[in-house]
């Protein structure tokens, strides 16, 4: 039993890692970020709504973004403070 504990302690003090963006998606995330204009003179170019989707537990926390158009060009970005990971593993989620 107590090996199972350490051998979860131990776990935890791997997974951690320094956080280097997040978005909630909340209020204002529109001003946070950078929609593409590629193709809006050609008028193809989709609009992004924020949403729980369907299947949500709370509706405010569990809000993302999501294409609101079909056949339609989508991009957009999000500035974020420079960093290196030399000598360290990178992780995308």
């Amino acid at each position: 039993m107590l090996s199972r504990g350490l051998l979860c302690l131990g776990s935890a003090a791997v997974a951690s890692g320094k956080i280097y963006f997040s978005e909630s998606f909340g209020d204002g995330w529109e001003n946070r970020w950078t929609t593409s204009k590629w193709k809006d003179s050609e008028g193809t170019a989709g609009k992004w709504v924020s949403t729980a989707g369907k299947w949500f537990s709370d509706e405010a926390e569990d809000k993302g973004i999501q294409t609101g158009e079909d056949s339609k060009f989508f991009g957009i970005s999000a500035a974020f403070d420079s960093f290196s990971n030399e000598g360290k593993e990178l992780i995308v989620q």
